[in-house]
């Protein structure tokens, strides 16, 4: 039988996009098909028999408070390409270099990637306008020596793992070929939520809350104009890390007695417990697990077509909005002052995530790669 090595470019700690491979190798590993994860680095306790990692935790902090990452990253290519030159098989998580595309390529192996974002095409041509819009430099890395390494890449790709519905169309408008496209989605994890509240929510004030960097990416600026207009009587909650764009152009917002801001929390599940209204207005995304994780907690997303994922049915579970100030002003002011809808969405976003746990995504994904690729894990 072939084994799949998966290469990821960053470090294994369990957390945010780490936790996809790491549910997807440990699923199929525990299905009988053989897989084997790569990283430059490993922490918080995450190993598995299945793991290869060039370094261990201590000797992670060394190096990341060095900042020499990206040697280390370009090392873990090359010891994967090293045992796994001769596969038939593999798959490339994005992030990765050029060179270890072409090598596999070279020798005749199969690549399966992923893309945890829109086709960089697209995401530059939107990010540029939203900083624009703002007054603000671009600072969003993206160029187009990046967009030409990433179409070289997608060129030598025999499959491409689409996380959600916008990923796939950015594909195919940038001239990627169907056949190679796909179309799946991301997830969440129970385990990660042992105290998930699964009550309708009776907050006398609905209480509407965002997770992930504060930035213009993930349209908060948006939100921000929109929450004052829609002058709720009730609470807007920020969970993550603020840009410094953001703390620049909007910082005034934050005075009021009605926005809240986390910047950190080691328990995302309790204010997942008592939130009404998941609000993700996103210009750009892959596919966002925190609208999963809200949803599995009952909670109303209230998204844009890019903060959906593959997860959101408007008016089903949840409402999909445009990046139309008016359109966000209704909507908030319509989630806060009638319950009963919050309660039947909620309810059914619930019932709907049941469908995206890890082990059924991991399920629906060696699906498709059995059915694109029949040799993959086919008994000798």
């Amino acid at each position: 039988m072939n084994r799949l090595p998966i290469l990821f470019s960053y470090n294994l700690d369990g957390i945010g996009n780490s936790s996809i491979p790491l549910a997807f190798c440990r699923y199929w590993n525990e299905q009988g098909k053989s897989s084997v994860l790569y990283a430059p680095s490993t922490s918080g306790g995450v190993s598995f028999s299945w793991m290869r990692t060039l370094l261990g935790p201590f000797s992670k902090k060394l190096v990341y408070r060095l900042g020499d990452t990206g040697s280390i990253a370009r090392m873990a290519e090359k010891y994967c390409y090293k045992k796994e030159a001769k596969s038939e098989y593999v798959y490339l998580w994005a992030g990765l270099s050029l060179d270890v595309f072409e090598d596999f390529h070279q020798q005749g192996a199969k690549i399966i990637a992923e893309r945890i974002n829109c086709h960089q095409a697209t995401a530059k041509s939107i990010l540029d306008k939203a900083y624009a819009e703002l007054g603000v430099p671009a600072d969003h890395a993206i160029t187009c020596e990046s967009i030409g390494l990433e179409d070289k890449k997608l060129a030598m790709a025999d499959g491409i793992f689409c996380p959600s519905p916008m990923v796939f169309k950015s594909m195919v408008e940038n001239g990627v070929p169907n056949h190679k496209l796909l179309p799946t989605s991301y997830g969440w994890s129970p385990q990660r939520f042992p105290n998930l509240n699964s009550e309708p929510r009776k907050n006398s004030k609905p209480k509407f809350l965002f997770v992930g960097t504060l930035c213009i990416r993930k349209g908060v600026p948006l939100l921000l104009q929109a929450w004052e207009e829609a002058e709720i009587d009730g609470e807007l909650i920020f969970c993550g890390t603020m840009d410094m764009n953001i703390k620049q152009t909007c910082g005034e917002y934050f005075q009021r007695d009605d926005i809240v801001h986390i910047p950190f929390t080691e328990n995302i599940g309790d204010y997942y417990n008592t939130a009404d209204v998941f609000v993700f207005p996103s210009l750009e995304e892959g596919g966002p697990m925190v609208t999963y994780e809200a949803m599995a907690h009952g909670v109303v997303p209230l998204v844009s077509e890019m903060g959906a994922g593959a997860i959101v049915q408007d008016q089903k579970n949840g409402l999909i909005l445009s990046h139309d100030k008016d359109a966000w002003v209704s909507a908030l002011r319509t989630m806060s002052e009638n319950c009963s809808q919050r309660i039947k969405l909620g309810r059914s976003a619930r019932l709907r995530a049941q469908n995206y746990t890890w082990e059924k995504v991991a399920a629906q994904r060696a699906e498709l790669l059995k059915s694109r690729f029949p040799s993959l894990w086919k008994e000798a």
